[in-house]
């Protein structure tokens, strides 16, 4: 384990790096090029937990795995060769139905409902309703996190938040296990913070991803409908209304958004 505290450093300025060099960047809200390599030290983390953590349930099992990297690939191939319009799901379906091109966004749309399919039957999920709210929950967590990726660390305090709730309502996991965790929180932090990198599509779509399995496996079904609730709210609002025009328009929210963002 402790070949994790050693790595992580260095994969996260080596991607930064190598991002950089291979103009992996895109314009932020300031207006700076920002390399999108913040996904990269999730997955890798991500890697390392499943194949070195021992005892663990199917959060880190080998189809939880298969999807949340499948989820990173759509979102890295948007990513590389996305373009800024069409918006939304709506607008990628749209665009499909008048122009016969199939976007990234409406690839990754349509790999993200497949993947999610694979897990469940993998999984041996019966037809149920269980079912039915795990693949809503498997797709619609990537969409909502990116949707929230739009100014710094919307992401990080959203996952925080929802780290929390597992944390209460699980055993408690492993010291080590949980300073992992951590590790990858505050480099994600540091960076995301003081606007050295940024999570792209990639990084929320899998972000998403894992929260979505870490929900489906670790909370009760209760939990999952009350999850699947806040999901399709933000999903539906989304689609009118933009995150940043309703946050800029309460003092509240504005306030918690920018908390942690170091200014210069």
């Amino acid at each position: 384990m402790i070949g994790f505290f050693i790595t992580v450093p260095i994969i996260t300025y080596l991607s930064m790096i190598a991002f950089q060099r291979m103009n992996l960047s895109v314009i932020n809200f300031e207006g700076r090029y920002v390399p999108y390599s913040l996904g990269v030290i999730i997955i890798y983390s991500y890697s390392f937990m499943y194949a070195f953590v021992p005892g663990v349930n199917r959060s880190l099992a080998l189809p939880a795995f298969l999807f949340i990297l499948t989820i990173w690939l759509l979102g890295f191939i948007d990513d590389v060769y996305g373009k800024t319009y069409p918006k939304g799901l709506k607008g990628h379906v749209s665009y499909f139905f008048k122009h016969k091109v199939v976007t990234t966004g409406l690839l990754k749309a349509g790999g993200t409902i497949i993947a999610a399919l694979m897990y469940l039957w993998i999984n041996e999920y019966p037809f149920s309703l269980a079912f039915i709210v795990a693949f809503l929950l498997l797709t619609g967590f990537p969409h909502v996190v990116n949707l929230f990726d739009t100014r710094p660390l919307r992401v990080w305090k959203l996952t925080v938040c929802l780290t929390i709730v597992v944390l209460v309502l699980n055993p408690l996991p492993s010291f080590l296990f949980v300073l992992m965790v951590v590790t990858v929180f505050y480099i994600w932090y540091v960076l995301e913070g003081y606007r050295k990198a940024m999570l792209g599509d990639n990084g929320a779509t899998v972000i998403g991803a894992i929260l979505a399995v870490v929900v489906v496996n670790q909370l009760s079904m209760l939990a999952q409908y009350l999850m699947l609730i806040f999901v399709l709210t933000l999903i539906l609002v989304a689609e009118r209304y933009s995150f940043s025009t309703i946050i800029e328009r309460s003092n509240l929210l504005k306030a918690i958004d920018g908390i942690g963002v170091i200014r210069k």
